[in-house]
């Protein structure tokens, strides 16, 4: 999906790209470190993915410059950011997922309903185009920029409505992995359940866990991230049989038909490696220590992964693009995005209740 004003020349190299973010990522560590050492600084909520997204937004009009960072920007936000998620599943039993998943599933296909029909109901209020419509809706309610990726070919959507949904898809979630985590902090006492309301009520995955680490960092907490990270994982698979409904409603009177939606294999890989850690502490014991360091080796690589991806994320925002199809749809996804996270904070008031 090419949002760029040029693209550069075929085979150039992805080196260029993946030092930035890196790069970034490192800085992003190495800031965290210093700040929390020094005394007025020691009690701030920061995290390393939290401030690598804001070092990315920062450099984002100079990488805009960059085309030679661009197949190392995508690498970063596609196949590392994958990997990252599936280092996840190391943290979590098979046995944890079923439990958190049965706990999110009401969840999830609550959000999933809000955010579609918010969206659309909103789109044709405020006048927008179907297709846009369309591309903000599985945005909001399913996985952000990746659902847009999907929809957008079946659309046919032309290259300024796809531009202009993964910008404020991607902005507005951005703004809610730095917003959301201190608001549900005030509002909620259970870290399971910031985790299950943030992995039902922010866009990208990335951006995900991003809030949930920076949850439980700066409130040094357990459980907020593999809640979110369940429950996120839940809203991606349902982008198989929604992306095609939606197409199918989206073009529904026309000779196109919808085409097919790739399956998230990552998926796949966050539940393999969920059975290698049930299989790991039933074998040699959840305390033993080479396992441990194994354990805590992923978890590390996981955070680094995710750093990266966000600081491509925000190197790749192109305000310029917001201002190419006016504001209302803006206000469309803005206000889906609210509607999807009081949703959420509805249902979890049900769902403890019940467990």
């Amino acid at each position: 999906m090419d949002c760029t004003d040029a693209r550069p020349p075929a085979g150039t190299p992805v080196w260029a790209g993946l030092a930035v973010v890196f790069g970034l990522a490192l800085l992003a560590w190495l800031i965290v470190m210093v700040l929390a050492r020094l005394p007025l600084t020691a009690g701030l909520p920061l995290s390393m993915m939290m401030v690598a997204l804001v070092l990315g937004l920062g450099f984002a009009p100079l990488a805009a410059r960059r085309s030679s960072w661009i197949p190392g920007l995508e690498l970063a936000r596609g196949t590392i950011l994958k990997l990252a998620v599936v280092l996840i599943g190391l943290r979590l039993s098979l046995m944890e997922v079923g439990q958190l998943g049965q706990m999110a599933l009401p969840l999830v296909l609550l959000a999933i309903l809000v955010g579609l029909g918010v969206s659309l109901l909103l789109a044709r209020l405020f006048g927008v185009e179907r297709r846009l419509a369309t591309l903000l809706a599985v945005g909001t309610a399913i996985c952000g920029a990746s659902a847009i990726a999907a929809t957008a070919p079946g659309l046919k959507a032309r290259r300024e409505e796809i531009c202009y949904a993964v910008a404020c898809v991607a902005l507005v979630g951005l703004i809610a992995t730095l917003v959301y985590p201190a608001l549900l902090q005030q509002l909620l006492a259970d870290p399971l359940v910031v985790g299950l309301v943030l992995g039902a009520s922010i866009h990208d995955t990335a951006q995900v866990t991003a809030a949930a680490t920076l949850h439980e960092q700066a409130w040094a907490v357990d459980g907020t991230l593999a809640a979110a990270t369940v429950t996120k994982l839940l809203r991606n698979s349902a982008m198989l049989l929604v992306i095609p409904a939606l197409l199918w409603w989206s073009l529904r009177g026309q000779a196109s038909t919808p085409g097919k939606v790739p399956v998230p294999l990552f998926i796949l890989g966050f539940l393999g490696l969920s059975v290698l850690r049930s299989v790991g502490d039933a074998g040699w014991g959840a305390e033993q220590p080479l396992w441990q360091w194994l354990i805590s080796a992923a978890a590390g690589l996981s955070t680094f992964g995710f750093a990266a991806a966000l600081a491509a994320m925000a190197l790749s925002i192109r305000f310029a693009d917001l201002k190419r199809l006016g504001w209302r749809p803006a206000i469309v996804a803005v206000m889906a995005a609210l509607a999807v996270l009081l949703a959420a904070l509805a249902c979890t008031q049900l769902l403890a209740r019940v467990y």
